[in-house]
């Protein structure tokens, strides 16, 4: 089945993904790598002693997994799962309560030899306004799914 055919400009928004983080899903995620001791992401004490935190935080693993959501969703999964890539900084806790909406700004694209390579600036930021992690992703999109030249 062939991809849709788009246009990709700097500039151009990605569709945001807005995450609201439970100490549930906090412990489901931290659960799925199999790692089911507590940790400073799913028991309070823990993350008291270790991060001299009141309560517990979610992993930066779990806000690179949503940014990661959000590039695959853009490009679609085809495109994302061959040849995207995301890199993020934390700048701040994300914690259980907290709504992070993850946005992301085209800020360049480059051809390639198969296709055209769309640099991504990705931001999260919570509820507060207060931005939790900054980063970039791209994807190389193949030629079959961009515009013909005129």
């Amino acid at each position: 089945m062939g991809g849709l055919v788009r246009s990709y400009a700097e500039g151009d928004e990605l569709t945001p993904l807005v995450k609201e983080m439970t100490q549930e899903a906090i412990n489901l995620f931290e659960g799925s790598s199999g790692d089911l001791g507590p940790s400073q992401f799913t028991d309070e004490e823990t993350a008291r002693e270790t991060l001299g935190t009141e309560g517990t935080v979610a992993s930066g693993r779990m806000s690179l997994s949503f940014a990661i959501e959000m590039m695959r969703r853009f490009f679609g999964s085809d495109v994302f799962n061959h040849a995207g890539t995301v890199d993020l900084r934390f700048l701040r806790p994300v914690r259980p309560g907290d709504t992070v909406t993850f946005t992301g700004t085209i800020t360049g694209v480059g051809r390639e030899a198969n296709g055209s390579r769309v640099s991504v600036e990705i931001k999260a930021e919570n509820q507060r306004g207060d931005t939790t992690a900054v980063g970039q992703g791209s994807a190389i999109v193949p030629n079959a799914y961009l515009p013909q030249d005129e």
